[in-house]
């Protein structure tokens, strides 16, 4: 290992002065992988909605609701459960703004937060609501709130208890985008929402319980339909690097920003000036300069669009 360590970044007669990982060759492997992952984990993702797809459309209100808990954790808050009726709440709304093209607290008809609560029969003390649009990566969403006095109110409210995440696609203003709603409650009473393992019935103001099967349970209101209710789940240390394309890039960029910085330090140190092979220079600093091209570019797209309205608590 440390002949390979010595070989590819100390500049020694073996390697006759020129570290293998500033050749043209190695440099070369190093812009097709800088390439290749830009294009893997952050530009297919990204350009094409890939995180709203499958699978994905149930990993990343994982994602977001442990970034929220991750800031809550911070400020030295207690976590936030998550209750799957509320997930079927923040997605319902989610859709509602989606499939009619809205971006606000109150729909085009009037309808606020908690008629979403309602609609689930969720009863609570205190209840709040974020949302986002036109987001690509779930830490910039989490990032963006934090920076923002009143959401990050809202995720740091010492009232709530539990939350709900949902999201999903649909076009605003002419474009295809990803809607997100994250709502925050104290429940009214503690049984209220519990899913249960067994099959019962539950009867509660204007609501009926109707079916527990396993981990689903389905609810009927005087108003809606049957509402399926899916169990909440945790998100994987994959999901978090697939529901953030952005940032998953940036560690892997990083780190191939650290090897050449690295690289190019050693080289300095152990070569004299004049005996400095500007090529192995200019080759290491080619890198760094696209990388930090990326950097900007990613940046820029995750964030020229993104808009997080005024957050509500009620």
């Amino acid at each position: 290992m440390f002949t390979w360590l010595k070989k590819h970044f100390i500049p020694h007669e073996g390697n006759e002065h020129r570290p293998h990982i500033l050749r043209g060759y190695n440099i070369r492997n190093l812009i097709i992988i800088v390439i290749f992952l830009e294009i893997i984990t952050f530009l297919l993702p990204t350009l094409t909605h890939l995180n709203t797809a499958g699978n994905m459309a149930a990993v990343l209100p994982a994602v977001l609701s442990n970034l929220t808990n991750e800031k809550r954790q911070s400020q030295d808050l207690q976590t936030l459960t998550v209750n799957p009726i509320l997930n079927k709440a923040a997605e319902m709304k989610a859709e509602d703004m989606s499939a009619k093209g809205y971006f606000a607290h109150t729909s085009p008809e009037g309808k606020t937060p908690w008629y979403w609560l309602e609609q689930v029969g969720y009863q609570y003390q205190y209840a709040g609501e974020n949302l986002a649009i036109n987001f690509s990566d779930s830490k910039d969403v989490a990032t963006a709130w934090m920076s923002s006095s009143s959401h990050k109110s809202n995720i740091i409210k010492e009232n709530y208890t539990e939350i709900g995440t949902g999201i999903a696609t649909g076009i605003y203003e002419g474009y295809e985008t990803i809607f997100v709603t994250q709502i925050y409650a104290n429940p009214l009473k503690e049984t209220i929402g519990q899913i249960e393992s067994t099959s019962k019935e539950i009867k509660t103001n204007n609501e009926e319980l109707i079916n527990v099967l396993g981990a689903e349970t389905v609810i009927t209101t005087e108003n809606t339909q049957d509402i399926l209710i899916s169990p909440a789940e945790n998100a994987s240390f994959w999901q978090k690097l697939i529901a953030s394309p952005r940032n998953t890039t940036n560690i892997f960029l990083y780190i191939i920003f650290g090897i050449i910085v690295l690289a190019l330090f050693l080289y300095v140190i152990f070569i004299k000036m004049k005996n400095h092979h500007l090529g192995l220079i200019t080759n290491g600093l080619v890198v760094l300069a696209i990388i930090g091209v990326i950097f900007i570019t990613n940046y820029y797209l995750s964030h020229h669009n993104m808009v997080i309205t005024q957050s509500l608590d009620f």
